[in-house]
């Protein structure tokens, strides 16, 4: 069995299986320090689920010179898990036909921001269009029920809970992404 530091090079170096080992024996104490902070439990596996997504990707392009588990994972969890409120708080009740609603806030103070959130909602719109029919069918599926389980809207599209939390983590990602480039505009 390797070290903790020599999964780690491994890892760092590109090792899938490295990784795979890393996750599995990094990720309950991921989970229980967002737990920690008042995340729910199915959440706290998604968003676990996404921070190991994020530092695979930034090993992948070379942004992950060290890897000090499992005390990164925990902090790029707590960042999603901040950002993740942000999102809440920010949620309005505006319906959306692909099941994704953007802030608009109450009494928002000006028609400026009324129409930039309008902006947001037309380009993530353009941006679910260009993803797969399935992963639309297993947005969709998530976010027109909010009490529907992973286990239940994976049965319904046939596929793996551990594909429909992939699914979902990949298009939050590629939302944030397209709204964070509009803010940027």
């Amino acid at each position: 069995m390797t070290s903790n530091s020599d999964a780690a090079a491994l890892a760092l170096a590109g090792d899938q299986d490295a990784w795979n080992a890393l996750i599995t024996k990094h990720n309950h104490r991921v989970v229980v320090s967002l737990l920690a902070r008042g995340v729910s439990i199915e959440r706290a596996k998604e968003i676990a689920h996404e921070a190991w997504l994020k530092l695979i990707l930034q090993q992948r392009l070379g942004r992950l010179p060290h890897l000090a588990l499992p005390g990164v994972a925990i902090t790029q969890a707590g960042y999603l898990a901040l950002d993740d409120q942000r999102s809440a708080r920010a949620a309005c009740e505006v319906p959306f036909d692909d099941a994704l609603a953007l802030a608009i806030p109450e009494g928002a103070p000006n028609a400026e921001e009324r129409l930039l959130r309008k902006e947001q909602v037309q380009q993530a719109h353009a941006a679910l269009a260009r993803m797969s029919p399935s992963t639309r069918r297993v947005f969709k599926l998530i976010y027109q029920d909010p009490d529907l389980s992973h286990a239940e809207a994976a049965r319904r599209s046939g596929l793996s809970v551990q594909r429909v939390r992939q699914i979902i983590c990949e298009v939050r990602s590629k939302l944030r992404v397209v709204l964070e480039e509009q803010a940027r505009d």
